[in-house]
């Protein structure tokens, strides 16, 4: 496991060099700050309806059927040993980069609390890693324990070095000017964290099968990694006139989107297609993006696409099994922030941690049977 591990890292340390020596941004040299809010501990929670209550999980039994000690317990090696050894952890770990924010004329870290409350509510712990250059140093503290699922989501746009508009994409000085005015957050890149998760991505996702779930940049990732490529500004080379960012009104903006019959997604939200189960429906989502897929990656199947014909959502059909930890889903849209709007949003986060929960028993099986690694899975498209 840990000469496993130790390749995964010298791996993303050879990746994130790389990735800064490409980048075209001067490295600015500041202090990041981790910091997760805490909004339960200032304000009551809002109620809930009984129909969008998510169970909290408990531990899932050991392989023996035991009861897992408590914690700091440690458990006897042998008929009248006295060596002790930690258990292994029955949680699965699912991996979570922060994002950079500017508050105060300092950098701090963070990560939506909304992400971080679905994966402990449905029962996996959440490993959040700092988006700093010396992250790329200590990667193997990540690492150490497991990695189980793999969480992308909202950030800024992809770096130009891991060529997200394709071969032939090259963006004028002009419109990156343009859309830099429009959109200044998103253009604003993150060397930092575009190499973390490049590298998760390509060596842990796409290299071991490890449970995947992309959201907004997160879905672009995947899938430029898998060999898609993306529209630099939707609005400026498509002229389309559905609104996919509304900053009047961020977080109420809502706009449709057609969901494919027979696909994950419509299971998910199966009581939409009630009575039309072989037809296409109409779903009402968020939308905070500027950028969009143009070309979806070889083995990715679409899942939706909003009125325009953009793609709004795509799955592997050749990993998406959760009861056998496989998991691969990328949506351009946010269903944690729509847990009230459809009973099929938590489906999504459940399905992913079933998955990972899964592959965390798989990887304990084989250690229990003496196997020193995971199986690895061949993925012929994978760039390099």
């Amino acid at each position: 496991m840990a000469t496993s591990i130790q390749r995964s890292v010298s791996a993303m340390r050879v990746a994130c060099n790389a990735a800064r020596s490409w980048t075209r941004r001067g490295a600015v040299s500041s202090t990041a700050n981790t910091h997760v809010a805490n909004k339960r501990a200032q304000q009551p929670r809002m109620a809930r309806s009984a129909q969008h209550q998510v169970a909290v999980f408990s531990p899932p039994p050991s392989l023996d059927g035991r009861a897992w000690p408590a914690l700091g317990a440690h458990v006897q090696h042998g008929e009248g040993s006295s060596a002790q050894a930690p258990a292994p952890s029955p949680w699965a770990r699912v991996l979570i980069v922060s994002r950079k924010h500017l508050r105060k004329g300092k950098f701090v870290d963070f990560v939506g609390e909304y992400h971080i409350d679905l994966v402990q509510r449905f029962g996996a712990v959440p490993v959040l890693i700092p988006r700093t250059e010396t992250t790329t140093q200590q990667l193997e503290a990540y690492l150490e324990g497991g990695v189980d699922g793999i969480l992308v989501m909202e950030g800024q746009d992809i770096g130009d070095e891991y060529k997200p508009y394709g071969e032939e994409g090259e963006v004028s000085a002009e419109l990156k000017m343009e859309i830099q005015q429009k959109h200044a957050g998103d253009v604003e890149l993150d060397s930092a964290k575009d190499c973390i998760e490049w590298a998760l991505v390509r060596d842990k996702v796409l290299g071991e099968g490890v449970p995947y779930l992309g959201l907004c940049r997160g879905s672009q990732m995947l899938n430029v990694a898998m060999g898609g490529t993306l529209y630099f500004d939707v609005v400026a080379e498509t002229g389309t006139t559905v609104k996919h960012i509304d900053y009047d009104n961020y977080d109420g903006h809502r706009h449709p989107i057609s969901v494919l019959p027979n696909t994950p997604l419509s299971e998910w939200f199966h009581e939409e297609f009630s009575g039309r189960e072989n037809e296409s429906i109409e779903l009402s989502v968020n939308s905070y993006h500027h950028q969009g897929i143009k070309k979806l990656a070889p083995g990715l199947e679409p899942l939706c696409h909003s009125l325009d014909g953009l793609l709004e959502g795509y799955y592997d059909p050749n990993f998406l099994d959760p009861e056998n930890g496989r998991y691969r889903v990328g949506l351009q849209w946010h269903p944690e922030r729509m847990m009230d709007d459809y009973t099929g949003c938590k489906r999504v986060y459940q399905d992913f941690l079933k998955a990972a929960t899964m592959h965390r028993r798989k990887v304990q099986q084989q250690e229990k049977r003496g196997s020193s690694r995971a199986v690895v899975h061949s993925f012929p498209h994978i760039r390099t």
